[in-house]
C-alpha cells in the first residue's frame, strides 16, 4: 500500500532576465504550476546602477515602469494564451541584486519552489553556472528547479513532463534515508518511477598499483549496491524504484545515464554549497548542476515535502 501522496508545490517564483535561458525556465515553471494549481510569480530585478544611469545620463525616469511593460510582453510571448488564462500569474519588477531579489520574492510570496535557468545574461561567463543561479543555490531555503540552457529538452511536450522515470543522484551519507524519502515523494507527485544512482569515483593510480586496488574497489562497489538496495526499500513504499551503481566521473556517468533512460528530471540534495567554487567542488550536486542536460530539482538539506 502506498503512503499518502504529497500535495505538491503551491507557490512558485520564476526570475527572468529576458534571455532565452530564462524563457525556457518560465515554461517549465508554468508547467509545474499548472500541474498543482500553484500561484506563479514572474520577477525581474533591475540593476541599481543601470536604473541610476538611465535616470541621470538618459534622463529616463520611467525606466522601472518600462521594465514592467517589457516583462509582461516577455511573459505573453513565452506562454500561450490558454496557459496564461489557466495560471494564477503575477509579474513583479524590483531594483536590486538579482540573487537577493529572487530570495526576497520567494520569502514575500511564501513560495516553495524557485525555477530558473542555469545561465543567463547576468552570469553566462561565471564557470558553468550563472552567477545569479549560483547565488540562489548557495542560500535558498526551498528547492530550485534549475533548467539548463541546452540539452534534451522538448518544450512542446511540457504538458507530460517529466515523461520518463525520475533519477535521484545520491551521496551515501548519514542522511541518505531522508534524501531517498524526499525523492520518492517527488516522484510520486510527478507520477513517475524512480531510479536511484550512486557513482563510485574511479581511482587514478599508476599501473603497478592498480592490481592491489582492484579487490578493494570491487568491494566498494558491492557495498554501495547493497546500501542502495536498502535505500530502495524506503522508496518502494511510494513508487516503483530501481537502483544503479556505476564507476567513473560523476558528471559523465550521470549525464550518460540520463540519456540512456531518457529521464526528464534529476533530483539531488544541496550540501556544502558555500564551498562549491572554492576548495571543495566534489559534491554530487555540484557535478549534477554544472553539467546538467535536463532540469535538476536541487533540494536544500533541511527541506522536506509537507
Amino acid at each position: 500500500m502506498r503512503s499518502r501522496k504529497w500535495a505538491g508545490f503551491r507557490s512558485i517564483v520564476c526570475p527572468v532576465d529576458f534571455s532565452e535561458s530564462s524563457r525556457r525556465a518560465l515554461r517549465y515553471a508554468a508547467a509545474v504550476a499548472a500541474r498543482s494549481d500553484a500561484s506563479l510569480t514572474v520577477t525581474y530585478a533591475n540593476d541599481p546602477l543601470l536604473v541610476t544611469a538611465a535616470a541621470t545620463e538618459l534622463n529616463d525616469r520611467g525606466f522601472v515602469k518600462r521594465s514592467a511593460r517589457e516583462l509582461r510582453r516577455f511573459i505573453d510571448a513565452s506562454l500561450s494564451v490558454r496557459l496564461r488564462r489557466q495560471l494564477r500569474l503575477e509579474a513583479h519588477v524590483s531594483i536590486g541584486s538579482a540573487g537577493d531579489e529572487v530570495l526576497k520574492a520567494a520569502s514575500t510570496t511564501r513560495s516553495d519552489l524557485i525555477v530558473m535557468g542555469t545561465q543567463g545574461l547576468t552570469g553566462a561567463d561565471r564557470w558553468l553556472l550563472g552567477s545569479t543561479t549560483l547565488s540562489v543555490l548557495q542560500r535558498t531555503a526551498v528547492p530550485v528547479l534549475a533548467v539548463p540552457t541546452s540539452g534534451a529538452i522538448r518544450t512542446r511536450s511540457l504538458g507530460s513532463w517529466p515523461c520518463g522515470r525520475l533519477v535521484a543522484a545520491l551521496d551515501l551519507g548519514p542522511r541518505a534515508n531522508e534524501d531517498v524519502e524526499t525523492s520518492a515523494r517527488i516522484a510520486q507527485w510527478f507520477e513517475s518511477s524512480l531510479l536511484l544512482i550512486h557513482v563510485v569515483s574511479a581511482i587514478a593510480a599508476p599501473a603497478w598499483l592498480k592490481g592491489a586496488l582492484t579487490g578493494r574497489h570491487r568491494l566498494h562497489l558491492v557495498r554501495a549496491r547493497r546500501d542502495l538496495e536498502d535505500l530502495a526499500a524506503i522508496a518502494r513504499r511510494r513508487v516503483e524504484t530501481d537502483v544503479r551503481v556505476v564507476c567513473g566521473r560523476p558528471a559523465d556517468e550521470i549525464a550518460a545515464l540520463v540519456a540512456e533512460e531518457r529521464a526528464g528530471l534529476v533530483v539531488t540534495t544541496l550540501r556544502d554549497r558555500a564551498g562549491w567554487f572554492g576548495a571543495r567542488r566534489g559534491s554530487i550536486s555540484y557535478h549534477v548542476l554544472s553539467h546538467a542536460v535536463v532540469p535538476v530539482l536541487a533540494c536544500p538539506q533541511q527541506w522536506r515535502p509537507r
